[in-house]
């Protein structure tokens, strides 16, 4: 009798993927954030990093396909501001259209491969329209969103009652909002030497965030409203116990409670993780992954690989998988199937796409 290999597998979904294109690497040019003399990787003072895998998904998609991903889920919603009011120099429904066409550019080139986001500035109602158009007739699987709009003092989560449509949008319309952190993370000023920002202060930006919106109530007013929360869901696994012991003690027995500071959750912590919150697998580490499968329960974590900024490591995440979830078939519940669930891809017994999601039928005017 031969063994089934550890490794094999009918498909992976990759729900945390960020692929720009030409049109994207023009216009940074433009903007003099890319040199097109020096080439692939380069930097500039803004540490923004671009890799060879952003752009040019010719060289990418060979590479993607090798490390066993089979569909990916488009999302730039960390990017949002960034794009539209500093690359773009245009308005936040400006800079969704925008990414609307590099999608649909996407999607025509590699057909199946990919299905978009509807991309949204969680604090601005007024791109609902662009929103609305892309989840009905773009195709989008999920609302991707930053974690925190802002900077220094004025930084703002998504706690804020400004946020409040988006939460009752996804809960009517049982459509995942993917929350990534933004492009300069809270505590970006003293995180930019040795690439803290990205390292620390992106997952620490997701963390913060989380706690927020569990202790400001979000899923108590939402309670059919789901989120996935990438890089394995930031600190939250190592931080949720701390949640939990704060909102027991509260501001009980203290006289004079700060306005709006106590909790407001009704339930433990721990209990949003198995009802609202997901997460992704993206961290190189078996550590981070069983974490956050002990926290949320195997079928609420996803797969996630970052790749494009991050231009390797999809094998290596993928063997991270393998290493914590032993079970075939628990791990195809990471790979695919809670995917297919949760994104409503109509993905076949064996993972393969029924009917392929279709594109916008023209550029956004």
């Amino acid at each position: 009798m031969t063994l089934p290999n550890k490794t094999e597998r009918r498909a992976i979904v990759d729900t945390h993927r960020h692929p720009w294109g030409k049109t994207m690497q023009a216009k940074m040019e433009e903007q003099g954030l890319l040199d097109p003399k020096q080439g692939f990787p380069q930097t500039n003072a803004q540490d923004l990093m671009a890799y060879r895998e952003v752009f040019d998904l010719d060289y990418a998609m060979p590479i993607q396909r090798e490390g066993g991903i089979t569909l990916s889920l488009m999302t730039n919603g960390g990017e949002v501001p960034w794009i539209a009011h500093d690359l773009l120099k245009g308005s936040t429904v400006d800079g969704l259209k925008y990414l609307n066409d590099e999608y649909l550019d996407i999607m025509n080139r590699f057909p199946g491969e990919f299905v978009p986001s509807a991309n949204a500035h969680a604090l601005e109602e007024t791109c609902r329209p662009v929103v609305e158009e892309m989840i009905r007739h773009g195709g989008a699987k999920a609302i991707s969103v930053a974690s925190s709009y802002g900077d220094g003092a004025g930084r703002v989560f998504l706690d804020s009652p400004k946020a409040e449509w988006l939460w009752e949008f996804a809960a009517a319309n049982d459509i995942v909002v993917h929350i990534h952190p933004p492009m300069q993370s809270i505590g970006h000023e003293s995180l930019m030497q040795y690439r803290l920002n990205e390292a620390v202060g992106r997952p620490f930006d997701s963390t913060v965030n989380g706690a927020r919106m569990i202790a400001s109530g979000v899923f108590d007013r939402h309670p059919k409203l789901q989120v996935l929360i990438v890089h394995t869901g930031g600190g939250l696994p190592s931080i949720v116990g701390r949640l939990e012991f704060n909102w027991h003690l509260n501001y009980n027995g203290i006289k004079n409670p700060p306005a709006g500071r106590p909790y407001v959750n009704k339930r433990s912590p721990f209990d949003y993780f198995k009802s609202n919150i997901l997460v992704d697998t993206m961290g190189f580490n078996a550590i981070g992954v069983r974490a956050a499968v002990e926290l949320c329960g195997v079928d609420r974590v996803v797969f996630g690989s970052d790749f494009g900024p991050v231009p390797y490591g999809i094998k290596e995440q993928v063997q991270s998988v393998e290493e914590v979830v032993l079970s075939p078939a628990e791990r195809e519940l990471v790979f695919w199937k809670t995917s297919n669930k949760i994104f409503h891809l109509g993905l076949s017994e064996t993972g393969q796409q029924l009917v392929p999601t279709p594109p916008l039928a023209s550029k956004a005017a």
